[in-house]
């Protein structure tokens, strides 16, 4: 069992796109004067690598407990208390990790890794306004902390405020830099620079990810987005389909794909069958079907009318054309939704 030091050591630990990072000095450094006998510290010690043990094994439950006897032993074991708040917020317990996260910046308020756990743990509880502003605080004492960065910066372009999408990109840009075969830096830096409109950055980015093997099928859809809004439809397409080999049951990659063979290559037939995938993967987008077939030089439009119309999803009264509802027809000129 490791003696010192706090679970997870070593790179920024993600979770559903936020990121951790648990280092902290050694046991031994984050330890104050008490009358804890030497013996108890040693048996603190092994219970603190138990509780490491559970964690590493994803049973937060245990592990909270094992990090418990190890401060009911040593108080003192600041690395415990950390990891036992940790253990808590993987577990849901947030308002019980909360007031462990107080008390340790109690004792230091502007330890950065303490701040990032406390904006971690409000994240987890649906507090992204009270975590973003941690994070805000916690970038002021360190602005090269890895996880402080890559999490400011995604809870930035989430409340995509005016200038929040530039200041994501200036702070993530150091980050590639320091980790450029990191793919999550990497494509939260590409998502940055296309929200912040820099359309050709934000390709080579994609694109580079893509060399890496690390772009997903919305990663791929943002790319063939930004292929397609610059006239590159060839590019649009290839990496469309790219995106339904990453994901076959992507409903958005094979609606874009069947849209785009449709309207822009003349390939009906590609188009139907990729329909035909969308729709038995589960599209249910009755705006974006009835703009399909209201576009111009819709390549085999009575085919397409047929198996939207089999899927409920347009009613095209026998034209082949979406029927408006009567509440009229909505500020885009389509049919309003059933």
């Amino acid at each position: 069992m490791p003696e010192s030091g706090i679970f997870g050591e070593g790179k920024a630990r993600r979770v559903r796109g936020l990121s951790i990072l648990a280092v902290i000095a050694a046991t031994a450094a984050m330890t104050m004067g008490c009358a804890t006998s030497p013996a108890q510290k040693a048996l603190a010690t092994e219970w603190y690598g138990v509780g490491n043990a559970w964690m590493a094994a994803g049973k937060y439950a245990e592990a909270g407990k094992a990090y418990d006897r190890a401060l009911a032993l040593d108080p003192s074991l600041l690395a415990a208390s950390y990891n036992s708040a940790r253990a808590l917020v993987e577990a849901g317990s947030y308002d019980r990790a909360l007031p462990i996260v107080k008390g340790l910046l109690k004792g230091d308020p502007k330890n950065v890794r303490y701040i990032s756990l406390k904006a971690w743990t409000l994240w987890k509880a649906g507090k992204a306004a009270d975590a973003a502003a941690a994070y805000e605080a916690a970038f002021a004492l360190d602005p090269w902390a890895e996880d402080v960065v890559y999490n400011s910066a995604l809870l930035l372009l989430d409340s995509a405020g005016p200038g929040d999408a530039e200041k994501a990109v200036a702070r993530l840009e150091n980050l590639v830099k320091a980790r450029p075969d990191d793919k999550e830096d990497l494509a939260l830096y590409a998502r940055a620079l296309q929200a912040a409109g820099r359309d050709d950055d934000a390709i080579k980015a994609w694109e580079d990810l893509h060399s890496m093997d690390g772009a997903d099928a919305p990663a791929l859809l943002s790319l063939a987005g930004l292929y397609e809004k610059r006239g590159d439809a060839a590019k649009a397409l290839d990496t469309l389909e790219a995106a339904t080999k990453k994901d076959a049951q992507s409903v958005d990659a094979w609606f874009s794909l069947a849209r785009l063979r449709l309207t822009t290559a003349d390939d009906g037939q590609g188009g139907l069958d990729a329909l035909g995938k969308a729709i038995a993967a589960g599209f249910k987008d009755r705006n974006a079907a009835a703009a399909l077939l209201s576009s111009p030089g819709l390549a085999s439009r009575d085919e397409v009318a047929k198996a939207l119309d089999a899927a409920g999803l347009v009613d095209t009264g026998g034209t082949g054309l979406p029927a408006h509802a009567p509440g009229g027809k909505t500020t885009n000129g389509l049919a309003t939704p059933q």
